[in-house]
């Protein structure tokens, strides 16, 4: 008897990667919240980075190899991507702090993470979700809480540049500091984009 290949679930490959993003979101937040440690931690969320990256190479070798697809082939693409760049940037934000060498956390870089981390918890909820995503009710309030979370992002980016021109007299301190709110940003804008993507996919089939 012919054996037929396992069909791959891309459904189950989307909450396997936001899982992914999650841990590395919540290392992140250890990192700048505990203010400490900070060689090895951002050691951790690298070999996580590269966990993430592995299984979306496994999911585009995949998608190259399937005849029938259950969204459109961009959609699957552009979802794991725009997780995949979500733990890029996180990982590029503990990447900063350790070779700056921060020696101390400005507040709203803790307010940031904080996001960072809820932003990523609603996107694994979003993607367990988004197998039923014809039917379910609780997935289009977890997008819109996704978006409002980007949006509060924003303000404390905003914020948090107008005080560091403000108040900061040392340049080189200015110049670290807006480069890593600015990737801190970064996570937040990646995590709403999937969200947007999984959104259009919901209007396509409505």
């Amino acid at each position: 008897m012919k054996m037929t290949k396992k069909e791959v679930n891309y459904f189950d490959m989307f909450i396997q990667i936001a899982g992914i993003c999650n841990k590395a979101a919540k290392v992140l937040g250890e990192m700048i919240c505990d203010a400490g440690n900070f060689d090895s931690k951002a050691q951790v969320i690298h070999d996580i980075e590269h966990e993430g990256d592995e299984l979306y190479h496994t999911l585009y070798r995949q998608l190259n190899r399937s005849f029938i697809t259950p969204i459109e082939r961009e959609d699957i693409l552009a979802i794991a991507r725009n997780i995949e760049d979500t733990i890029d940037a996180i990982d590029e934000v503990a990447i900063m702090f350790n070779i700056l060498s921060i020696s101390s956390v400005r507040p709203e870089a803790k307010d940031l993470v904080k996001l960072i981390v809820k932003s990523s918890s609603v996107l694994v909820e979003a993607t367990k979700e988004f197998k039923n995503y014809k039917k379910s009710k609780e997935l289009t309030p977890l997008l819109v809480e996704l978006n409002h979370i980007e949006e509060e992002g924003d303000k404390l980016y905003q914020n948090a540049i107008k005080t560091l021109f403000k108040n900061e007299k040392d340049i080189l301190e200015v110049v670290k500091w807006k480069n890593i709110f600015g990737i801190m940003e970064d996570v937040l804008d990646a995590c709403e984009n999937a969200a947007e993507v999984m959104e259009g996919v919901i209007i396509k089939n409505s």
